[in-house]
C-alpha cells in the first residue's frame, strides 16, 4: 500500500538532467508513496517581501497537514536510517505528511517559527534542482530501508 505524501516546492527545475532525475525518483517512489508534487511560483520583489509572500501562500497548505516538515539547512542532521525510522513512526501514527523546499532565499522566519518539524540535507548550500533530486532520493532510500530492500546497501 502506498502512503500519501505531499512535496511543496517553489519554482521548477531549470536543468533537463534534474528533471530526468526527478522523474526517475518519482517513478521509483510510486510503489511506496502517492506523492503529490506541488510547484508554487516564487515570490517577487526584495528577498524579505518575497519570503513573506511565499509564506502567506504556503502556510495554509502546511497547516492542513498533521505533520508538515520544512527542509532547511539549520535543522539537525539525520542519517538515512534515522530519517527512515522517523518516517516509519509518522506513517504508523497515520499522520498526513508534507515536506516543503523553500525558494532560493529559503523560508520566511515566521514559517520557521510556526512549523516545528524540520529536516536538513546538510549544512552546505545546494542548488534548488539538486535539493529536489537529493530529497527525493533520500525519501526513496527511507522507504527502501523500511521495506528491507537491497537499494540501501
Amino acid at each position: 500500500m502506498s502512503y500519501p505524501l505531499r512535496l511543496y516546492v517553489f519554482g521548477r527545475p531549470k536543468l533537463a538532467c534534474a528533471r530526468e532525475w526527478e522523474a526517475h525518483y518519482l517513478s521509483m517512489l510510486k510503489p511506496h508513496a502517492r506523492l503529490e508534487l506541488v510547484e508554487l511560483a516564487e515570490g517577487r520583489g526584495q528577498p524579505a517581501q518575497q519570503l513573506k509572500e511565499e509564506a502567506d501562500r504556503l502556510m495554509p497548505k502546511l497547516a492542513a497537514l498533521k505533520c508538515p516538515v520544512l527542509l532547511t539547512p539549520e535543522a539537525p542532521a539525520r542519517s538515512s536510517e534515522a530519517l527512515a525510522g522517523w518516517l516509519g513512526k509518522a506513517m504508523d501514527r497515520g499522520l498526513s505528511l508534507g515536506f516543503a523546499i523553500g525558494s532560493s532565499h529559503g523560508f520566511d522566519p515566521s514559517l520557521k517559527t510556526a512549523i516545528p518539524e524540520k529536516l536538513s540535507l546538510g549544512p552546505m548550500t545546494f542548488t534548488h534542482d539538486l535539493t529536489r533530486v537529493m530529497f527525493l532520493e533520500q525519501l526513496y532510500r527511507a522507504f527502501s530501508i523500511l521495506k528491507g530492500s537491497r537499494y540501501h546497501k
